[in-house]
């Protein structure tokens, strides 16, 4: 018996017709297509036109300047107003370097009484180099100064800030005190006072707001060094709100916040330069970012001037910043954990502990160490790194490691206090293995004829 299905042709005559698009359903389709590339179109050449006005070089394409090299220097100066007082004076002042390579990011606050040498114009604050010789004075004092190349520069007035915050619909911020600065200025009168405040905690800052949280300096508002920091936190959120999707995929939003950095914003990145930058940047987390904040703690790099109010370099020239910015990528991160290191010599070779402090002074370390000693026990065969602080200083740890080739451990796996009796939160313990590294280094250089400079023997 044959078993194959026969469907006869008036079966298939009754079978129902596959449905298909009406005529003019198709047509309507094709029409909203083309409408929408078009309004697609010239949403995009109204941004870029808008865009391109904050440049002074829109069409610049190709790579970054110092892509190549693996960094992109950006100078970023914040002045006032036109009409207001001052209004050539950079309030701020930060490097933004991008670590293209690695895809990292690093915010160098330098506050604007730093004492430095503007090229044709002598010693003068930070702050007075683009009123004296304008951006190209300013990125001249810059690389002189900071030791690194400055590829591009953004400028921003007041104004811009506040409307920038205003079309991402304001940014959050955790302010960490209460702020309260009597003095600061009326909005509609500068030479009156209205005063300032904003309680501790968790705000979302409308862009008058957030100009008054990073402008702020006196009564509890600290000093130019607390705002700065507060001026790296709104940038952050700022950039993070602006890099949104809820910003990116909404023509207005975006046509806002183009807007207002056309009207108030001058930089010499290229609108393709900027898209390049979104690129390297976009999935950043705040573990990527590094701010750094030059000030007057003892590990701050700066001092006051006995003269003046200026303030000016704690070595006495810019050597120690330059070095600490040129490798702000490894030394950034450690800096801002600002930890206690000791230095213990567990060895029986005299001096030990002063070579390894020697070698983190030469390489650029950039904190001050709590204490350098003799361990209580001289018999140590391999170096220990012991981490005190719960986990709390990671890129210490990290950084000692790469040095010293030496697994980092705890007390508690050591059967030791979990607090340091020296009172570190990270402890170097060198071992036998890192004097024999001496005596290897002391043997290579024994043809040398010059005197080593006397020095204290731990």
């Amino acid at each position: 018996m044959n078993d194959d299905i026969i469907i006869y042709q008036d079966e298939l005559e009754k079978s129902p017709k596959p449905n298909r698009p009406r005529r003019g359903y198709v047509k309507w389709l094709k029409r909203f297509a083309i409408v929408a590339v078009i309004v697609a179109a010239a949403v995009g050449a109204y941004l870029f036109f808008t865009l391109s006005k904050v440049s002074i070089n829109p069409f610049g394409f190709g790579k970054l300047k110092g892509e190549s090299e693996g960094r992109v220097n950006i100078m970023m100066l914040g002045v006032g107003d036109p009409g207001h007082a001052g209004e050539k004076l950079s309030d701020t002042n930060i490097i933004l370097s991008v670590d293209t390579r690695n895809q990292k990011v690093a915010l160098i606050g330098i506050p604007r009484d730093l004492q430095v040498d503007v090229p044709d114009y002598g010693e003068s604050k930070i702050n007075n180099a683009f009123a004296q010789g304008g951006i190209k004075g300013a990125k001249a004092t810059y690389e002189d100064s900071f030791g690194v190349p400055i590829h591009y520069y953004v400028k921003a007035n007041f104004t811009g800030l506040k409307e920038v915050v205003d079309a991402v619909g304001g940014v959050e911020v955790d302010n960490k005190q209460a702020l309260y600065d009597p003095e600061y200025p009326c909005d509609r009168n500068q030479y009156r006072s209205c005063g300032f405040r904003l309680a501790a905690g968790q705000h979302k800052l409308d862009g008058n707001t957030a100009l008054k949280y990073v402008r702020c300096r006196k009564g509890t508002c600290g000093d130019d060094f607390a705002r700065a920091e507060r001026q790296q936190q709104v940038m952050e959120a700022i950039r993070g709100k602006a890099l949104s999707a809820g910003t990116l995929a909404n023509p207005v939003a975006l046509g806002k916040l183009v807007n207002a950095a056309g009207k108030n914003i001058e930089t010499d990145l290229s609108v393709h330069n900027l898209m390049r930058l979104q690129e390297l940047t976009n999935s950043l987390d705040s573990s990527r970012t590094t701010n750094v904040v030059f000030n007057l703690e003892p590990d701050g790099f700066l001092v006051s001037s006995n003269s003046s109010s200026n303030l000016i370099p704690a070595a006495g020239d810019f050597d120690d910043i330059q070095q600490f910015i040129k490798n702000i990528f490894t030394f950034g991160p450690v800096w801002t954990e600002h930890t206690k290191l000791v230095i213990q010599n567990g060895t029986i070779t005299a001096g030990a502990a002063g070579e390894f402090q020697d070698q983190l002074q030469v390489s650029g370390y950039p904190l001050g160490l709590e204490a350098v000693m003799n361990a209580l026990k001289r018999d140590y065969t391999t170096t220990q790194i012991i981490d005190y602080s719960g986990g709390q200083k990671p890129h210490t740890v990290n950084y000692l490691k790469g040095v010293l080739k030496v697994e980092p451990t705890t007390p508690e796996a050591l059967g030791l206090p979990a607090t340091s009796p020296t009172l570190g939160e990270v402890v170097v313990i060198l071992g036998a293995d890192y004097a024999a590294t001496l005596k290897s280094q002391s043997g290579a250089a024994s043809g040398a004829t010059t005197t080593p400079a006397p020095r204290t023997v731990r």
